[in-house]
């Protein structure tokens, strides 16, 4: 499996170097890039399209929740999973980053174990749901398929009849009527 690509966004540069230092030492992630405010993630996203996005909430230039309001109406970023950390736990903050298509919330100080889970759960949540949407695809084509040549076969078969007078012959027995 490949590594998880993330993306830190925070405008404390303590915070992060921090993250970076907890994501690096594990195997299965890399930290493809930071950004230290809004626009720059915006940007950063589009550009390196990572796994998963850590964004804090308060930050210059543009916060969290209008960041990940643009992430999601575009087709190249919509699906990256975006996951808040901040300071403020209030519930209307927590709805209101559900609302802006974040998909998790983790409050400050960070738990080092939540911080991990919580991106391995959503990067594979997000990897199987791409994974499902690709065989539903598939499946359709193949039902496209099938009904293209169940036409044909329907076409071949009425059109053999008729050349052999079938029609006339089945159904038309003493016996069958």
């Amino acid at each position: 499996m490949d590594k998880i690509g993330v993306l830190i966004v925070d405008d404390h540069a303590v915070v992060r170097q921090g993250l970076r230092t907890l994501l690096e030492l594990q195997e299965d992630i890399e930290v493809v890039g930071e950004a230290a405010n809004g626009l720059e993630s915006v940007e950063q996203t589009r550009q390196l399209l990572p796994d998963v996005v850590l964004m804090d909430l308060m930050m210059p230039e543009m916060d969290g929740y209008e960041v990940c309001h643009r992430l999601k109406q575009e087709d190249k970023t919509r699906e990256i999973p975006v996951i808040f950390i901040t300071y403020r736990d209030l519930k209307e903050d927590i709805v209101a980053g559900f609302r802006a298509g974040g998909v998790d919330y983790i409050t400050k100080p960070i738990q080092e174990e939540e911080v991990l889970v919580r991106v391995q759960t959503h990067v594979r949540l997000n990897r199987l749901n791409r994974e499902l949407a690709q065989k539903n695809q598939e499946l359709e084509q193949e039902i496209a398929r099938r009904k293209a040549l169940k036409g044909q076969l329907s076409m071949i078969s009425e059109r053999e009849a008729a050349h052999w007078g079938l029609e006339e012959f089945v159904g038309q027995s003493p016996t069958l009527q």
